[in-house]
């Protein structure tokens, strides 16, 4: 971790096309080492391209956009230590059935430029626990679940959609926007407290309808 931020995730992005993080997660088991993960931007149908590539000419494109990487890419001496996570949107039109329902992922995936999944998970689960104290009838109350929940998911299921192109695209104008044209406005009120409630989770009020705020 030397050399990056122990608190935060790190990126950086050339346009929307080409992108590197650096995210800090802790300390292995019997371990005083800190330990990062570190991804890189890759579309599913340039895998084999990637990989005819070969792995020395990869690691200077990464050094080239993020020298500090260097140390980092120094551990990867096969493509195998590298896991191609793949990702969609998606959503389930109806989560809930006889004596079963979906949560989380399950129900409805997104990119993960919002970092909500576990956020979203939660809120799912703490709504079904909720609609099965409050509904003494088991598909009334996965059907009370959904509906306590289907609003928020909504709601970021289309932020996602919306904001992904900007961070992950072969876009030139969005990537221009939204390095020039959001961040002075980003500053001012209420785009300040909107930018937090959504990164946050909170964005909509999903709190309130849960019951978890007074």
């Amino acid at each position: 971790m030397d050399g990056f931020d122990e608190s935060a995730l790190e990126q950086r992005y050339r346009a929307a096309s080409v992108m590197t993080g650096v995210l800090p997660i802790g300390l292995a088991p019997s371990s005083e080492r800190r330990q990062a993960a570190f991804f890189w931007l890759l579309r599913g149908d340039r895998l084999d391209a990637w990989r005819t590539l070969g792995l020395e000419a990869w690691k200077g494109e990464v050094r080239a956009l993020w020298p500090a990487t260097a140390p980092l890419l120094d551990q990867i001496d096969s493509p195998d230590r590298l896991t191609f996570a793949r990702y969609a949107h998606r959503t389930l039109r109806e989560p809930a059935g006889p004596g079963l329902i979906h949560i989380g992922d399950a129900w409805h995936s997104t990119s993960p430029q919002l970092g909500q999944g576990a956020n979203m998970a939660l809120l799912d689960a703490w709504a079904l626990a909720k609609a099965l104290r409050e509904e003494a009838d088991l598909e009334a109350a996965l059907r009370r679940a959904v509906a306590l929940r289907r609003f928020h998911v909504r709601l970021y299921q289309i932020l996602s959609a919306s904001f992904t192109p900007a961070y992950q695209s072969d876009s030139r104008i969005l990537p221009w926007i939204r390095d020039r044209i959001v961040p002075p406005f980003g500053r001012l009120w209420p785009a300040t407290r909107i930018q937090a409630e959504m990164v946050a989770g909170t964005f909509g009020g999903p709190m309130e309808r849960l019951g978890l705020r007074d």
